[in-house]
């Protein structure tokens, strides 16, 4: 199995896109499953905030939505994770994913054959977990595209899932566009060649991102 996951932001909205390319390049058919998993904090501390988050699936869009209603700052924001609509099966109970003393390096909900339970709400310990399963012929490739992001309501939530749902490939052109303008305004030559390559492209975009938008 051949994998490659693209990962961006959109430029003008709060959106990440993990983008997941399989192809099976095995003689038999491959029998596989993608999860999307996120745990929500909605606010400054996890532990402060768990209590009052709230979970659904929406029923116009099928994405999972996670809103917390306590928050003072942003009282009326709303979360959310979708795998593009295919989701077959999913939770928000973060106990049932992980399992007993589990890590999201090996949760217990992927050793097991089960679908999800479908459990969302108020008073459990809140994450997502979004899974789809497919069936691979030889030869065969499936792209995957989650969504996580954060809306200033319900129904912006809803627009900004169905709009990112298509057109990733504009939407990465216009990323791409975006940090070639930023990094190509100054450019350095050395005798060194690897010096070029950071100096005019990786630690200017490293700088931006990580030092300055990050913060």
């Amino acid at each position: 199995i051949y994998s490659e996951l693209t990962v961006f932001v959109a430029l003008d909205a709060s959106v990440k896109f993990s983008v997941l390319k399989v192809r099976n390049a095995s003689g038999r058919i491959r029998q596989l499953s993608a999860t999307g998993y996120v745990e929500w904090v909605l606010g400054a501390s996890r532990s402060v905030t768990a209590p009052f988050i709230t979970t659904q699936m929406d029923a116009q869009t099928g994405a999972m939505l996670a809103h917390n209603p306590w928050n003072a700052a942003f009282p009326g924001r709303v979360a959310f994770l979708d795998l593009g609509g295919q989701q077959t099966s999913w939770t928000a109970d973060r106990s049932e994913f992980l399992g007993y003393r589990g890590r999201p390096a090996s949760p217990a909900a992927l050793a097991s054959h089960k679908a999800l339970s479908g459990s969302t709400g108020a008073g459990i310990d809140p994450c997502s977990a979004l899974q789809t399963h497919v069936d691979l012929a030889p030869g065969q490739s499936l792209e995957l595209v989650i969504l996580l992001g954060q809306a200033g309501s319900t129904e912006q939530a809803r627009a900004l899932v169905t709009r990112y749902r298509h057109d990733l490939d504009v939407v990465l052109d216009e990323v791409e566009a975006q940090w070639q303008s930023l990094l190509g305004a100054v450019q350095v030559k050395t005798p060194d060649r690897a010096m070029d390559i950071m100096l005019n492209g990786w630690l200017m975009y490293q700088t931006l991102a990580c030092r300055i938008w990050a913060r």
